[in-house]
């Protein structure tokens, strides 16, 4: 018997031995040192900087012993480009990372390299605390892949002073479009600044609107999930792109957009040099915190119809800009969920609205915050929209998403034809969708 004992002690210290080896390598419980490396795009001094760290200030009340090591690229761009080279490596430099969801986040986690947050959104509430539209552009496949902050919408963006100066009523047609462009040109004001220098994502926002004008959410959304008669050589966009061309053609751009850079496109609008911007929600926060300034003088409206097609003034291009992911490589998997909780509380909410003046995607209360009029117009446009059709790229795989964005470029440039951007997106999507 004594010898039975003895060899139960040993055969259980043994097992606590291999189970104590076994959780070296990840974490097991919220205990001990730690450090997060959380990758993003805002740099210091921006408004969504502060939203950010006032939620990891939160954290660590709660989590003293982890340390939140900030990376930040700052330029969308090259944050993509870092951030696709390092998910290839496998992930490890990222315990949280920045994403905009969608066909590029599901991507990654077909491929195991997203922390599934589907069992843990099931605790406390958690996944309540979302609308089911903020959580759809985080999920795929019937599982939650990552945690939205907050959701944006594309408006066209304009200087009420200049529109007023040259009699310009708000175009709601994409043929008063460009007759406001016309009357701004002849005038020598910029009608509309555009980048396209490492931002061809701006110059889609046009093409999205516009075939979706065109043709509704329909077309893009039945060739995105390959289903039956769904094709990016659908005439609607084909179309789409000729009218694209057309504002080229028209001088609705400034002249060198091609090599405008993303910040500087807002420097020229701030400086009342251009009448117009397309642009997501997060553009007042940023005049706000740029050119305090300018922002009385901004107003939007939405983007205009274009005559006989079959989209609704109210269908909108957007999607969450700012959403977090857990790399599948951390070691740390429960504080990791623990720092994404203070991103989506309440309190971060708030800040959200009042500090980035941007929409939450989380529960929040407007009536605690003081926000202006801008602001709460542009948020009230999401609550009032029938269809928000997610950025193309965000839909897209990164393989699939580079393809368009590159036709894109080349179809602004006058290098390609709306014939060819069709043919090309649509070989693309048959290889890269199988």
């Amino acid at each position: 018997m004594k010898k039975v004992g003895v060899m139960l002690v040993i055969l259980i210290m043994a097992c606590a031995m291999l189970a104590a080896a076994g959780v070296s390598e990840t974490q097991s419980a919220t205990e001990g040192p730690a450090t997060l490396r959380v990758w993003d795009i805002y740099p210091e001094g921006t408004p969504f900087r502060a939203v950010l760290d006032g939620a990891i200030a939160r954290f660590n009340e709660k989590y003293p012993q982890v340390t939140v090591e900030i990376v930040s690229y700052g330029d969308m761009s090259n944050y993509k480009t870092k951030f696709a080279t390092m998910m290839a490596a496998g992930g490890r430099d990222a315990d949280v990372f920045q994403t905009w969801g969608g066909g590029q986040l599901a991507a990654y986690a077909g491929k195991g390299l997203v922390h599934d947050l589907t069992p843990s959104m099931g605790v406390d509430g958690w996944k309540e605390r979302f609308s089911p539209a903020a959580l759809s552009f985080v999920s795929s496949n019937e599982k939650i892949w990552g945690v939205p902050v907050e959701l944006a919408n594309v408006m066209f963006y304009y200087n009420k002073e200049i529109f007023a100066k040259y009699n310009l009523a708000v175009p709601t047609t994409f043929t008063e479009l460009l007759d406001v462009c016309t009357v701004l040109k002849n005038n020598q004001v910029i009608p509309i600044v555009l980048s396209l220098n490492k931002a061809e994502w701006v110059g889609d926002m046009f093409y999205q609107y516009l075939v979706t004008r065109v043709g509704g959410l329909e077309p893009f959304k039945k060739a995105i999930a390959r289903e039956p008669g769904g094709t990016f050589e659908d005439p609607v966009f084909v179309e789409a792109a000729k009218l694209l061309r057309k504002m080229v053609d028209h001088g609705c751009f400034q002249e060198g957009f091609l090599g405008t850079e993303y910040a500087s496109m807002r420097q020229v609008f701030t400086q009342e040099k251009a009448a117009m911007l397309l642009m997501g929600s997060w553009l007042p926060g940023q005049i706000a915190s740029e050119a305090p300034q300018m922002y009385d003088k901004v107003d939007y409206f939405r983007f205009p119809l274009v005559e006989g097609g079959k989209g609704s003034i109210t269908e909108v291009v957007g999607g969450t800009n700012a959403a977090f992911a857990i790399s599948g490589a951390t070691k740390y998997p429960k504080y990791a969920e623990e720092l994404c909780r203070e991103f989506s509380s309440e309190a971060t909410a708030n800040d959200v609205l009042s500090l980035a003046k941007r929409l939450p995607a989380a529960k929040f209360d407007m009536d605690s915050v003081t926000i202006d009029d801008l602001t709460r117009s542009v948020i009230e446009e999401l609550d009032t929209a029938t269809g928000i059709q997610l950025y193309y790229d965000q839909s897209s795989t990164p393989s699939l998403a580079q393809t368009h964005l590159s036709g894109i470029a080349a179809l602004y440039a006058g290098l390609t034809t709306p014939e060819k951007l069709a043919t090309e997106w649509e070989a693309a999507a048959k290889k890269e969708l199988q």
